[in-house]
């Protein structure tokens, strides 16, 4: 069942998992990051899982061409999936 642009879905998260949520809406693009737990106050350095969901929507919004470069690497990479799921090694570029 897919959901409408009025309804919410629910997704459930590990206390060690991290989402990175992402939208658009009228051709602009949205980022949330979503933590299953939150981090200590005063910890002195964030998980890293975190720190890399972080890292990639800092890069999502600041970065207008990054998006089509991770587009472009899992359309490159789809043909890969499918070969390994054939049992046939994937080419090696050179």
């Amino acid at each position: 069942m897919a959901a409408g642009p009025d309804d919410t879905v629910s997704v459930d998260l590990d206390p060690t998992e991290v989402a990175l949520i992402i939208g658009e809406e009228d051709g602009a693009m949205s980022v949330r990051v979503q933590a299953g737990s939150d981090v200590p106050e005063g910890a002195a350095e964030l998980p890293a899982a975190q720190e890399i969901v972080l890292a990639l929507a800092m890069r999502l919004l600041k970065d207008p061409d990054f998006h089509d470069d991770v587009l472009d690497w899992y359309y490159d990479h789809l043909d890969d999936d499918d070969d390994e799921e054939n049992g046939e090694a994937p080419e090696e570029e050179g």
